[in-house]
C-alpha cells in the first residue's frame, strides 16, 4: 500500500478513534492502521478487530433487507429442506485465507457479514458421506451411485444444491468474538532449518476473530417431484450429521465449527446413519430400488431431428447394457443408432446428428453425420443372403 494511503488511514484512526463503517470486510482489507512489519502491528490488529465488530451494528438494518431478499430469491418451486443451525462454541471460516492479517475470516463480500459458503457445506457433506456412511454401505463411497447422485462428478453435475448459509439477522450484532491462539514453536513451523522444538521456546499469542450465532442452511433439488423432495431431505440429513459431528471450518480438532439444528429436540437421532446396522440414512430413498428414486432429467430436449450437435462420451447409465453413450450440450443423452460410432474415449467430444427425439423418456437417438438409412427392401435382401 502506498505511504500516502497509509498516512490517510492513520489520520482516520487518530482523529476518530475507530473508523465507522458498515462493511466489516472493507475495514479488514483496507483500514489496518500500521503495516504488518511494524512492531506495534499487534495492537493495530486488535483495534481493527474491534472496528470490525462495531461494523456489525451499523450494517444490521441493511442486512435485514438483504437477508430477506436472498431467501426469497431461492424460490419455492424447487423441493428443499432447511433449518436454523446454531454454533456450539465458536466457529472460524477462512482462517488461513489470504488477507492483510496473520489470520483470516470469511465474510460476505457485499455486506461484510459472516457467511458459510455453499461450496464448504458441499465439500464437508461429500467427505462425510464417503468416510462415515460409506463405511457401512459402499454405495455412499466416493465414485459410487449414491455419492455421485448427491454430489455429481466432473462430467455431470448433481441435482442437489447446497446454498450459502447466511447468518440470521437476530444474531448478527454479537456474532464476531475476539479469540486467541498461542503457538509455542513458531520458529520450528516457520523455518526449514531443522531446529527442533523445545520447552524453552517463547509462546506467541495471536488474536483472531471467531463466529458465534445461528445460520439458515438450505439444501434444494432441481427436480420438482416426489423424488426431488426425497433427495433434498436425504442430503439435508447428511449435512446435519456432518455439521454436528465433524464441524466445519478451521480448528475442528479443537472443537470449533460444530453446528446443531436449533429446531430439533434430538439431533443425535438423526445421526443414526453412522452405525453399521443402518444401511440407508433416515429419510433416504428406498434401498431396494435406488434406480427408480434417482431424480429424472430436469431439462427437456432442446434439439430437433436433423440438428447437428456437440456431444461428449460418458459412461453408460444402464450398466447392464454397457453400450457407447453420448450426451449433448443440453444435458440430454442417447445412443448412436445409425452410422459408425465415433472412435473416442469417455470424456472426449465429437459431433453427431439428431436422428430422433424421445421427449417422454428425455433421450436422443444419434446418427453419424451424413449417415443414411438403407431402404427396407435392400435391408431384407442382405438378410436373405446371410
Amino acid at each position: 500500500m502506498p505511504q500516502s494511503c497509509r498516512d490517510i488511514i492513520k489520520n482516520i484512526w487518530t482523529d476518530g478513534g475507530t473508523p465507522i463503517g458498515t462493511n466489516a470486510g472493507l475495514l479488514r482489507d483496507r483500514y489496518l492502521e500500521l503495516s504488518v512489519k511494524d512492531d506495534k502491528h499487534k495492537d493495530a490488529r486488535e483495534k481493527l478487530h474491534h472496528a470490525i465488530g462495531e461494523a456489525m451494528v451499523h450494517s444490521l438494518e441493511v442486512y435485514r433487507l438483504a437477508y430477506a431478499k436472498s431467501y426469497m430469491a431461492i424460490g419455492s418451486s424447487m423441493p428443499r429442506e432447511e433449518g436454523i443451525f446454531k454454533t456450539e462454541g465458536r466457529m472460524v471460516i477462512g482462517l488461513g485465507g489470504e488477507n492483510v492479517l496473520e489470520t483470516g475470516i470469511s465474510l460476505q463480500h457485499t455486506f461484510g457479514t459472516p457467511l458459510i459458503p455453499g461450496s464448504a457445506l458441499k465439500g464437508l457433506a461429500a467427505h462425510y458421506c464417503d468416510q462415515v456412511w460409506g463405511a457401512s454401505d459402499s454405495r455412499f463411497k466416493l465414485g459410487e451411485k449414491y455419492h455421485e447422485t448427491i454430489f455429481g462428478t466432473t462430467e455431470d453435475s448433481s441435482h442437489i444444491i447446497f446454498h450459502d448459509a447466511w447468518i440470521v439477522p437476530e444474531s448478527l450484532v454479537d456474532s464476531l468474538k475476539p479469540d486467541v491462539m498461542t503457538p509455542h514453536h513458531g520458529g520450528y513451523y516457520s523455518k526449514m532449518d531443522g531446529v527442533a522444538p523445545t520447552d524453552f521456546d517463547d509462546p506467541n499469542p495471536i488474536t483472531f476473530l471467531s463466529i458465534v450465532g445461528s445460520f439458515r442452511v438450505i439444501v434444494s433439488c432441481d427436480v420438482s417431484n416426489d423424488d426431488g423432495e426425497k433427495w433434498a431431505k436425504f442430503a439435508f440429513t447428511l449435512l446435519t450429521n456432518a455439521l454436528s459431528e465433524w464441524g466445519i471450518g478451521g480448528k475442528t480438532n479443537a472443537g470449533y465449527g460444530r453446528l446443531v439444528l436449533a429446531n430439533s429436540d434430538n439431533v443425535s437421532e438423526q445421526s443414526s446413519a453412522k452405525t453399521a446396522d443402518s444401511k440407508i440414512p433416515p429419510s433416504g430413498p428406498d434401498a431396494q430400488k435406488p434406480e427408480k428414486q434417482l431424480p429424472p432429467a430436469a431439462k427437456k430436449p432442446k434439439y430437433k431431428k436433423g440438428n447437428t450437435v456437440d456431444v461428449i462420451k460418458v459412461p453408460d447409465p444402464n450398466e447392464k447394457r454397457g453400450e457407447a453413450y453420448f450426451r449433448a450440450d443440453d444435458g440430454i443423452g442417447g445412443r448412436v443408432v445409425l452410422g459408425a460410432l465415433p472412435s473416442i474415449q469417455i470424456g472426449e467430444k465429437a459431433r453427431l446428428e439428431i436422428n430422433g427425439v424421445m421427449e417422454k423418456e428425455g433421450l436422443y437417438n444419434f446418427a453419424a453425420i451424413g449417415a443414411k438409412r438403407e431402404p427396407a427392401r435392400q435391408t431384407r435382401d442382405k438378410k436373405r443372403r446371410r
